[in-house]
């Protein structure tokens, strides 16, 4: 075999490695919808959780719009975190763009379908792994209603 040829193969077998360790280091993370709640007086008109966007939220709403997907290890490990940003209106004033890394509360295989992002008055935000939906009797956060953070 000439060169070229040669070059070409391990090329192609280098790409093949690499793409199979790709698949393997992943095979541990899974795939869920990302829905957000938004606990203040502000309009949340974007925002992303590790780089991965969610939908719109008006002040005081949420749960409404699941957006597909997110990447989540398919175990929680001690010390997880997630980088939340967002960017929003207050009546018609621009808010710049905000970034808070986040704690993950500890979730079990049977915790694994959405990922939530809370957003408080204050800036603060929460996340939380679950299966449950704002209003449930075991949910830790209580739905956006009016009077929040007013």
């Amino acid at each position: 075999m000439n060169s070229w040829p040669r070059r070409i193969y391990r090329s192609l077998s280098l790409l093949l490695a690499a793409f199979g360790t790709a698949c393997t280091a992943t095979s541990h993370a899974i795939a869920m919808d990302l829905v957000g709640y938004n606990y203040t007086d502000r309009y949340v008109a974007a925002y992303s959780v590790n780089g991965y966007p969610g939908a719109n939220i008006y002040p005081h709403e949420g749960g409404g719009k699941f957006v597909c997907c997110i990447s989540v290890p398919a175990e929680w490990q001690p010390g997880m975190t997630v980088t939340v940003k967002w960017s929003g209106k207050r009546n018609t004033n621009p808010i710049p763009w905000k970034t808070r890394i986040v704690d993950v509360p500890p979730y079990t295989s049977k915790d694994r379908g959405h990922l939530a992002v809370h957003f408080f008055p204050n800036d603060e935000v929460k996340v939380l792994v679950t299966t449950k939906i704002v209003g449930h009797p075991d949910y830790p956060y209580p739905y956006p209603d009016e009077g929040v953070g007013r």
